[in-house]
């Protein structure tokens, strides 16, 4: 089955105090604190809520889908990393797999304050996203903006959420590293990981888009003394895996890990 009704949302303008609504989704801004310190990092994420049965995509959305982007327009000399996307959920819209988030999800950003204090400051973004359901797609937009005051303040009410979405955020450790082989149109995947840490049984999602059949689980499982799976590669694949990033979460894992690897 095929995604339909995608229909042209028009574009709102709000603040983070009260959130924009768009598409199937409200989104806003949260900081940790309303103040910065010059040359510092600003703590910052982007959450968006869903209306029941509806989801959201994942950096790497599978087939079909579109990532949440975010264009800053920030004060003279800050500067925006990227977004931190926490471990993702599997969807099966129609007949197309997915990653993404349904419900609500926070997506942290750290902004580094400019080296020289410049008084009362904002922050604005332009956020686009697709909401899909079991029939339809439907995009969504928002204006949103922050403000900050030069000096330190405590932390504020959304400290805590920005927390708790940093953690299911996740970062690669030292000792973990991913090879990757292609045979017969599949990749023979090979893990090895540091000793206490056991992939056993973790749910694990493909970051880099078609490389990977999205639709296909990958399960590590212990040969030897090293981790092996196997699974079908992305039929959209340009040619042989030049890189892949794989997200472990779940599990017996204490919190989730990112391996990568690049061809030689």
């Amino acid at each position: 089955m095929k995604l339909h009704g995608m229909v042209a949302v028009l574009m709102a303008a709000g603040t983070a105090f009260g959130g924009v609504r768009s598409g199937h989704a409200t989104a806003e801004l949260l900081q940790s604190s309303e103040g910065y310190t010059p040359g510092s990092p600003v703590e910052i994420a982007l959450r968006l809520k869903m209306d029941e049965g509806w989801h959201t995509y994942w950096t790497n959305p599978g087939e079909g889908g579109m990532p949440v982007s975010i264009e800053w327009s920030l004060p003279e000399g800050w500067v925006a990393g990227p977004m931190l996307h926490p471990v993702p959920g599997r969807f099966q819209t129609g007949d197309l797999a997915g990653f993404g988030y349904a419900e609500e999800v926070v997506i942290p950003v750290f902004l580094t304050a400019a080296p020289e204090g410049a008084g009362d400051v904002e922050v604005k973004a332009e956020v686009s996203w697709l909401t899909c359901d079991e029939s339809a797609c439907v995009p969504g937009d928002a204006e949103l903006e922050l403000s900050f005051s030069e000096g330190t303040t405590g932390p504020g009410p959304e400290a805590t959420a920005i927390a708790a979405a940093l953690k299911e955020v996740p970062h690669p450790i030292d000792g973990a590293s991913l090879k990757v082989a292609v045979r017969g149109g599949r990749l023979q995947l090979e893990l090895e990981v540091p000793a206490g840490i056991d992939p056993a049984g973790c749910e694990v999602f493909p970051a880099t888009p078609t490389v990977v059949d999205p639709g296909e689980p990958i399960r590590f499982g212990k040969d030897g003394g090293r981790w092996k799976a196997e699974v079908a590669a992305n039929e959209y694949a340009d040619g042989p895996p030049k890189q892949l990033e794989l997200v472990l979460a779940g599990g017996k894992l204490d919190k989730p890990l990112l391996v990568s690897w690049k061809s030689d």
